[in-house]
């Protein structure tokens, strides 16, 4: 298996890939809501906030449809507030939506407890590029996973890897190439690494893109330890 990161925005390494390369994109873009976190990187200074996160970040998809094979899959993460701007943006780029999933994080989540009810789930659209039919019996449109706890998170937004494996697993077959435009810090790599996917991962904040290797790198060794340890 392969992978790499490369750093720079997605908008322009995307057109770098050849049409018809990865068989899926699985990724978490920006929402649109300028979200920062309210934990510090020390007592003086805020975590950085997600770049590009001033609007739903839409203007990708048209080019990650293009990069998909005939019967590639798209998994795009977005929240309520915003489900609708992906959603239509998802049909603008010429794929065919075919479920909203629902990630159960098992814990409740941000907003003002006065005035809102406490979010527990996030929404996964689920689109393909013509065709495809499952190749590991029917997965539900319910995934749960315990989200990462506040004291183990290395980017304010970052999924869990057990849920990443799980998708991959329901929508995508060992050996295909997963691409992510929006790494983070490589939580989908890692997936990628220990369910025997490849990955191509663009990152724009140099900062995540080296954690996102290291994250990667040291999920790549120990899978290698495991199966000469067999």
């Amino acid at each position: 298996m392969t992978w790499r990161i490369e750093c720079g925005d997605c908008l322009e390494l995307l057109k770098a890939l050849p049409d018809g390369s990865v068989d899926a994109v699985v990724t978490d873009p920006p929402y649109g809501i300028d979200y920062q976190s309210a934990r510090r990187t020390d007592r003086t200074t805020w975590k950085p906030k997600i770049a590009n996160d001033k609007s739903p970040f839409v203007w990708f998809l048209r080019d990650a449809a293009r990069v998909l094979v005939d019967g590639g899959r798209l998994l795009c993460f977005c929240r309520w507030d915003t489900a609708e701007a992906f959603k239509s943006a998802i049909e603008w780029s010429g794929l065919t939506l075919r479920a909203q999933i629902i990630w159960d994080r098992e814990t409740h989540g941000m907003g003002d407890p006065r005035v809102s009810p406490s979010p527990r789930h996030d929404i996964i659209w689920y689109a393909t590029k013509g065709r495809y039919e499952f190749q590991n019996g029917r997965p539900c449109s319910v995934v749960r996973s315990s989200r990462v706890s506040g004291g183990s998170l290395v980017h304010p937004n970052e999924k869990p890897v057990d849920l990443i494996e799980q998708l991959a697993k329901s929508y995508t077959s060992e050996g295909d190439a997963i691409l992510d435009p929006f790494a983070g810090s490589g939580t989908t790599g890692v997936a990628c690494v220990q369910t025997g996917r490849n990955f191509i991962g663009f990152e724009i904040d140099p900062h995540y893109c080296e954690i996102a290797r290291k994250r990667i790198g040291e999920a790549e060794s120990k899978s290698r330890e495991i199966i000469y340890a067999q």
